[in-house]
């Protein structure tokens, strides 16, 4: 990219991160459970809401994902941790779908690095498909964002990408608020977190699971021979 560009981008997360720290500190949000599960307490009836939305706008405030998720399930339980968290998350992809939409598809793939836009436009041939999208949203470890700008920019439909999305965020969702509530309660910490070890390992240790991955990721190449 040019260097103009480049030193847009550098001023668009450096302005982030000075807005991530103003408001970090005005609402007095730190990387711990006890510090998100207070300010949440604290709004009452309106911490369901606060919640979905710090899931939503979490690039804001620069606070890990994983620590949200247990966060919903110590605060609201394994039922409506799950719901909040997985609404939170399903709503900060369609800001990305929405985003793409305004911006315009072919406008934001011209500012990618040429490999990047042959890699996306290789997926525009179906191999990223819903299933896959929503594998890796459940995925309790995996660039989720990547992926669902990924599927974005390849052209998949909003109706596929919402049942995927939606689905596999509430997935990851539900694993996390279980070992929240379990962590916060100090029972059914080892059910939980053997649960969240197998959904982390089978899709990579099942050969028949990882090979679907593996493929699912990969471009289809064209290997038809010219007439």
């Amino acid at each position: 990219m040019p260097l103009y560009r480049w030193l847009l981008l550098l001023g668009i997360v450096l302005g982030l991160v000075g807005v991530s720290m103003v408001i970090r500190t005005q609402l007095r949000i730190d990387w711990n459970l006890d510090s998100l599960r207070a300010f949440v307490q604290s709004l009452g009836i309106w911490g369901a809401l606060a919640f979905i939305g710090i899931l939503t706008f979490r690039f804001l405030f620069l606070i890990p994902t994983g620590l949200l998720l247990l966060a919903g399930g110590a605060i609201f339980g394994p039922i409506f941790g799950t719901l909040y968290a997985g609404l939170g998350m399903f709503l900060s992809g369609m800001l990305k779908f929405g985003l793409v939409a305004i911006l315009g598809r072919d406008k934001v793939l011209s500012t990618l690095p040429p490999k990047v836009q042959s890699w996306v436009r290789k997926l525009a041939q179906g191999r990223l498909s819903a299933w896959a999208l929503f594998g890796i949203c459940a995925y309790p470890f995996f660039p989720k964002h990547v992926f669902q700008y990924a599927a974005i920019l390849s052209g998949m439909s909003l109706l596929r990408f919402i049942v995927a999305v939606l689905f596999g965020c509430m997935v990851q969702a539900f694993l996390f608020a279980n070992i929240g509530q379990a962590l916060y309660s100090g029972a059914g910490i080892a059910l939980s977190s053997s649960i969240l070890l197998i959904s982390i390992l089978v899709p990579v240790c099942v050969p028949s699971w990882r090979r679907w991955m593996l493929a699912s990721l990969q471009p289809k190449t064209d290997t038809e021979k010219p007439t």
